[in-house]
């Protein structure tokens, strides 16, 4: 049986291998290896990928690869289920954590 989200995966990854062009540099300890401009320098990055058990969002639109990559997407639906509230427990957590560092 083949590993869930394999399949997407390569997939994936062919569209980055394309997006990217001679600046992909291909796949090493299970990352993809791509080059980026840091500032004027050219470094590289290491991207994972992984098939979430539970999907965070839904996208309403796609990603461009006609000029590069374009991660901008303001249409991210988070669910509901995933609050970004912090309770009162980690409240009184960060607040005693402050006062042992002398915060």
């Amino acid at each position: 049986m083949a590993v869930r989200g394999t399949i997407a995966k390569q997939n994936v990854q062919e569209k980055i291998k394309q997006a990217f062009g001679s600046d992909y540099v291909g796949e090493y300890d299970k990352k993809i290896i791509v080059f980026a401009d840091d500032g004027g320098e050219r470094v590289q990055i290491a991207l994972s990928m992984t098939c979430p058990k539970t999907m965070v969002g839904i996208a309403e639109n796609t990603m461009s690869y006609n000029q590069g990559i374009d991660f901008t997407n303001d249409n991210v639906i988070i669910p509901p289920s995933q609050s970004t509230e912090i309770s009162e427990e980690e409240k009184e957590n960060v607040r005693k954590l402050m006062e042992r560092i002398g915060l």
